[in-house]
């Protein structure tokens, strides 16, 4: 058994200053002490200068992109459809993809991610999932360019799907975005096992080329899609906006993801959260800044109360694959965001929206959530300082 303490512990759900967190040795949480900040000396006890949290939850990632680290440009001044047009274009399947895939799994372990919600174009990083101490929950994503390849397209994810269950690995076949499935397509994915809750995710409102073009099929977006083959008269569209258009095909009854939302607005959100009490809005900042150069309105989601996760992205649109890092990005553009929220998104709403907050998001009694310290904190302004640094403790 292990006795640990910090100058504060965010549990994902409060704040205990200088509490106590009784672990056994296989890291499960047997009791957790409010001391009220009155710590008495014991020789068992581990005290530590900084924060302690659960470990983190990796709402979004796409580690088969790993070997794509500084490859895509981020001064091109294009945003997602210049993203979009060069991923495509230099997409490419090195030899040692399963050594960069593993790479990449081991730095999300170092820097204290315990889940990974994964989205999977391929079965490459299957391998490294099989074998690895994450959770993660696979998004087999489908996307095409028409109507005709809807039944070749939904087939191969179907297969990627089950080799996932073969593993006994969590897996939901999911839909890219609004933009990017035509309506058969999206019909296939929604109706697949529709007779039990699912967990969604699916990319909305990145770009503001996306809402122009669901209502007029005209911009930027629309451009770099008929050039890479997309047949825009097999997508109906149907909605004003990307968020309308994935709601429209949706199950409120499951648990659904909306990725980056770096244009989505107040009445959006007001539309999703009408719509379903299970909407996870998952924000990637560096990854935000690095394609569009711009970061969502954070402080109007959490100032809504709606339940915000956190996610890293990929290598192809981020130089590392950090939660602290993300949490220092909201932190240092949105000082106003109280931290302990902040870490709530971080931890307890990923494990939530992934369904395994029966085992990770909170430090309480029972669970086994992994333990960070957060060092070289900023105790007088009650958040981290660009030095912080994550070290595992558990």
């Amino acid at each position: 058994m292990r006795k640990i303490s910090a100058e504060y512990i965010f549990t994902g759900k409060s704040v205990l200053k200088k509490g106590i967190i009784e672990l056994d040795n296989n890291g499960k949480i047997i009791s957790v002490n409010d001391t009220e900040g009155k710590l008495k000396e014991s020789a068992s006890l581990e005290f530590y200068n900084g924060i302690i949290t659960p470990g983190f939850i990796n709402a979004h990632c796409h580690i088969e992109l790993s070997h794509m680290k500084g490859m895509i440009s981020n001064d091109t001044g294009r945003g997602l459809p210049g993203f979009i047009d060069e991923i495509i274009s230099k997409r490419n399947f090195p030899e040692d993809l399963q050594k960069q895939i593993s790479k990449a799994d081991k730095e999300m372990q170092l820097n204290g991610i315990v889940a990974v919600g994964d989205i999977s174009n391929t079965d490459d990083s299957f391998r490294v999932k099989k074998t690895s101490s994450l959770h993660y929950h696979t998004f087999v994503e489908a996307f095409t360019v028409s109507n005709k390849e809807a039944e070749t397209t939904f087939k191969q994810a179907r297969v990627n799907y089950r080799k996932l269950q073969t593993e006994n690995l969590p897996a939901t076949i999911v839909p890219h975005a609004a933009y990017s499935v035509p309506d058969k397509l999206y019909e296939m994915i929604s109706n697949f096992e529709n007779n039990k809750p699912k967990i969604i995710s699916v990319h909305n409102q990145e770009t503001p080329g996306e809402d122009e073009l669901i209502k007029e099929k005209k911009g930027e977006l629309a451009k770099v899609l008929k050039d890479k083959g997309f047949l825009l008269d097999d997508f109906s569209y149907a909605g004003n906006t990307a968020l309308e258009v994935n709601l429209n095909y949706l199950n409120k009854n499951d648990n659904i993801l909306l990725i980056h939302n770096t244009f989505t607005k107040k009445e959006d959100i007001k539309t999703a959260e009408n719509f379903s009490d299970n909407i996870y809005w998952v924000f990637c900042p560096l990854s935000n800044l690095y394609i569009e150069k711009t970061l969502p309105d954070l402080p109007l989601f959490f100032s809504e109360g709606v339940k915000t996760c956190i996610g890293t992205d990929s290598y192809a649109s981020n130089t590392e694959l950090s939660v602290l890092s993300e949490i220092k990005a909201i932190s240092r553009n949105f000082p106003e965001i109280n931290f302990s929220d902040i870490i709530k998104s971080a931890t307890l709403n990923g494990a939530k929206a992934l369904k395994i907050d029966d085992i990770y998001g909170s430090i309480e009694p029972g669970k086994t959530p992994g333990i960070n310290l957060i060092t070289n904190f900023d105790f007088e302004n009650m958040r981290p300082k660009p030095e912080s640094k994550i070290k595992v403790l558990a």
